[in-house]
């Protein structure tokens, strides 16, 4: 290893951060082209930067930025070292250019993750970071959802005023306003989300990886009251729910339920075999729809923050 392994990521990395980023993290879905698109979608408001350690190829990447979408007053910052690249100083030296970055751009607290790994949480705890939520990761294989109970509830939903519509067919602002207007609402999270639609529609709307068509809202009276987003990378036949919410007025109605299940049939349609979702551990009713489906949990994602 050189003396300094740590530099900024360029484009020609993505393809081995790619393979960082499935690695270790078994709760994203990220095709090479959504990865690219992810780091290229943070407005200038993020301040965002990233970096790539290097050993004999690249083993680690890292980035540091505000969490524009949340409070302005926190940062957010992801780093990942291959298992085999541990021990060596590489997490430390990352660490140190990402807290340089946030010192330097004046965030009061920190927020990082990790996904079944006991290093990794050791590693934060080290530098000054607390638990303060667990997320529970599932998946499901898609093709075991039941086509008929679709039916049926798409059947049901039809005769009390409601059509259910892929994201194509749906307005792009109002599905907007529905979920900036839930965002408040999800377990966790101590802050609603604060972005433009212009924002939202470049972060998420307009990934490469989200489906249109595998996207679904329960519309009713022609605004969207329900949704379930849905990524998809068709390289590695993998999913993942990108939220799932039902407008307050609406809910106890079945709506997410059928929603989610137009998601997974189509998913199973298009040769998806796994798609993966998370959820809050307080969030009883999203894990009991989750389980009746068939979601199986597989890991937990910790979440971390840091005080200044």
């Amino acid at each position: 290893m050189s003396s300094d392994p740590i530099r900024a990521l360029r484009d020609e990395d993505l393809p081995a951060v790619a393979r960082i980023w499935r690695a270790l993290r078994p709760d994203a879905m990220h095709s090479e082209n959504g990865l690219r698109h992810l780091v290229g979608s943070f407005p200038e408001r993020a301040q965002a930067a990233f970096w790539v350690a290097e050993d004999d190829g690249v083993v680690a990447w890292c980035f540091a930025h505000r969490r524009w979408h949340r409070a302005t007053d926190n940062g957010y910052v992801w780093l990942g070292v291959l298992p085999a690249s541990r021990g060596r100083g590489v997490g430390t030296a990352l660490w140190q250019r990402a807290e340089e970055h946030l010192d330097a751009i004046g965030v009061a607290r920190i927020n990082a993750d990790v996904v079944g790994d006991a290093a990794g949480a050791r590693f934060l705890e080290r530098h000054g970071f607390a638990p303060v939520r667990t997320v529970v990761i599932s998946a499901v294989d898609p093709r075991r959802v039941d086509g008929d109970e679709l039916a049926e509830r798409g059947a049901a939903a039809e005769r009390s005023g409601y059509r259910l519509a892929p994201y194509a067919e749906v307005d792009v602002h109002a599905l907007f306003a529905l979920e900036l207007s839930l965002s408040a609402d999800e377990p966790g999270e101590d802050e609603p989300r604060q972005l433009t639609f212009e924002e939202w529609r470049q972060d998420l709307f307009e990934g490469p990886d989200l489906t249109r068509e595998g996207s679904f809202a329960v519309v009713s009276a022609g605004e969207p009251v329900a949704y379930a987003a849905l990524s998809v990378d068709p390289s590695t036949r993998r999913g993942r729910n990108e939220g799932t919410a039902t407008a307050a007025a609406q809910r106890d109605r079945g709506l997410a339920t059928l929603a989610k299940l137009a998601q997974l049939r189509w998913a199973a349609a298009n040769r998806i075999d796994r798609v993966v979702t998370d959820n809050d551990e307080r969030n009883a009713p999203m894990l009991a729809i989750n389980r009746r489906l068939g979601y199986e949990p597989f890991t937990e994602r910790r979440g971390y923050l840091k005080k200044r």
